[in-house]
Parts: C-alpha cells; structure tokens; sequence
C-alpha cells in the first residue's frame, strides 16, 4: 500500500489545487464601470477568501495528517476519497453563496463546512489508530487532545449556522474565522500529540487523566522546553562562527616516486623534469621501479654521461631580431 498511498497524495493535492482554480474561475468580471457593479465584485472575493482559506486548511491539515504515515489502509482510502468527493462541492456552494446571499445559500455553505470537517475527523482518526496501532494510551490521548479541540470548534460551527438565519452578513465572518481557529487549535494539537508520544507508557496513562487546567501547563511547560532547546541550538552556533580557525598550508608538491613507493634519485629525477616530457617520464619511471640495482646503476651512469654531453655542448647564439620595418618604406 506504500505506492498508493504516494499516489494518493498526489491525486489529492491535485484535486484541491483544482478546487481553488475553480473557485477563482468562478469570480464573474465587472463589465460596466458602475460602483455597485465593483461592490459586487468585492462581495464575490471576499466570499472566495472564505472558502480559500477554508480550503487551504483542510489541504494543510491533510498532508499533516498523512505525512505522519507510511502506509495506508482501505478504510483510510475510502474516507480520503470520501473526504475529497464532499470537498470538491465547496467551489458550487460559494459561488451559490456570492450570486444570491440569503439565508438558505449562507445555511447551506455553513452545514457543508461542517460535513467536511466530520469527514476529515474521521479520516485523521483512523490515520491515529494506523500510527499507534500497538498503543492503546495514545488513541485515547488522541480522544482527549481532539476531543477537546472539537468541544471548542463544534459550536462555532454551529453557532455559524444558526447566525447565517437571521444574519447571513454576519455568517460570513464565522465563516471565515472558523478555519484560521481551526488551524490554530489543530497545530498546537498535533504539537501536544507529538510530545506526549515522547513520553513513556505510563505518563502516557496519566496524561488521559489531565484535566484542562493540566494539559494547559503540559502545552506551557513542552513550550518552555522547546524555547530552551532552541536557545541552545542558537547558542551551539553562534560559538562555532566564533571559533578561529587554523590557516591552512599550501600542500607541498610530492616527490618523484616509482610504483613501489621507493624515491627516485634526485640527479635523475631532475633530468626527468628537464629533459624528457610525461609520457615518457611515466615510462622511464615504471622501467626504473622493475629494474634491478645493477640496471639502476647503469641507469644512473647513464644519465651522469648524459648530462656531461649537455655541459661540454657549445650553446647556439641567438638570432638578433632583425630591425622594425619602417611603415613609410616600399617594398
């Protein structure tokens, strides 16, 4: 399931892109330069925010959610697309909810946020119940960190809906903090649910029995912490910058060595440089790294006569340069 669970996120990703492409196709353009034709413009965008916003959060929450996993099962596949399937229906409901305001359209838009969000629940539950499959403390820490997030977000759900009624204006505004509230709480949740997993079996136990007042100091103390590790970090830094560092020396070029590793001798290896070009050094030196001593010494011998011939050869004068010419001269 690990190659289809890497395919689902891409379709994923792929369909909520389209979600929101669609969702600014659906803006209608201002063909008549009229001040109301303008404020219906603004009216259309500010709605298309609300549901940007919303979207974006559930596509954040998403690949959080799955990034916690590896795998999959098919009852995660079913509720994602599920999830996906309800999703793609926000683009029709906003553009319903920015063409004709009424409290029918606002109601209708509030109760399919609310459908997402008990469907995407869902889907993050069973991910929870895959990742801690052999722990039983951390599903029922996820009941206790999630549960109390939704006590928080189901009535601002429902308070939403019940506004849009008599304020559908009004509604909007739920509407659009619903999702900046949401992902807040759900980020400071999936922070407490990864310090708690830190923890060993047994405070694990005793977390399930926090009250809120309790869990309120285990966020302050875990951010405490994590404040202090970083300082830390910060400082660990800062003193490495500071440390000086030794000037490096240039590397000195090696001397001539045969395969062996042993060196050649100084007179010949000189000859070497000034008389005979690489390829041929090469040679002479995996020669010189076979031979025997005697070979080496005639070898030797050799280069000595070689470098007497050099010394009693007469040098050739140089050629003068002849003059310039002169430019006005014909020639």
């Amino acid at each position: 399931m690990e190659k289809l669970k890497t395919r689902l996120d891409a379709f994923s990703d792929a369909i909520i892109a389209i979600i929101i492409t669609i969702m600014v196709l659906d803006i209608p353009p201002v063909l008549r330069d009229s001040w109301p034709n303008y404020l219906k413009l603004s009216k259309s965008i500010g709605i298309f925010f609300i549901s940007f916003i919303f979207v974006a959060n559930m596509w954040y929450q998403h690949g959080t959610a799955f990034e916690e996993i590896d795998t999959m099962t098919y009852r995660i596949l079913i509720l994602d697309i599920f999830f996906l399937a309800v999703l793609s229906l926000i683009p029709l409901f906003t553009n319903m909810m920015a063409a004709n305001t009424t409290r029918i359209t606002v109601m209708l838009y509030g109760i399919l946020q609310a459908l997402v969000n008990i469907i995407f629940r869902a889907l993050a539950k069973a991910i929870i119940h895959l990742q801690y499959t052999d722990k039983g403390a951390m599903q029922k820490v996820y009941v206790k960190i999630y549960g109390s997030v939704s006590n928080y977000m189901n009535p601002i759900s429902l308070l939403a809906i019940v506004v849009a009624f008599f304020f559908p204006e009004v509604a909007l505004f739920l509407y659009l903090a619903y999702p900046i509230i949401m992902f807040l709480m759900n980020s400071e949740a999936r922070q407490q649910m990864y310090d708690v997993a830190q923890l060993p079996e047994a405070q694990q136990q005793d977390f399930t029995t926090f009250n809120a007042d309790d869990q309120r100091a285990f966020r302050k103390a875990q951010r405490q912490i994590r404040k202090n590790a970083y300082k830390v970090a910060e400082q660990a830094a800062a003193s490495s910058l500071k440390k000086p560092t030794t000037p490096k020396t240039p590397p000195q070029p090696a001397p001539k060595s045969d395969f062996s590793g042993r060196m050649l001798p100084e007179d010949l290896s000189k000859w070497l440089d000034q008389n005979v070009n690489p390829a041929q050094q090469r040679r002479m030196t995996e020669r010189y790294s076979r031979s025997s001593e005697a070979q080496r010494q005639q070898l030797a011998q050799w280069v000595k006569e070689r470098q007497k011939q050099q010394q009693g050869r007469p040098k050739r004068p140089k050629k003068p340069t002849p003059p310039p010419k002169d430019p006005d001269q014909r020639a």
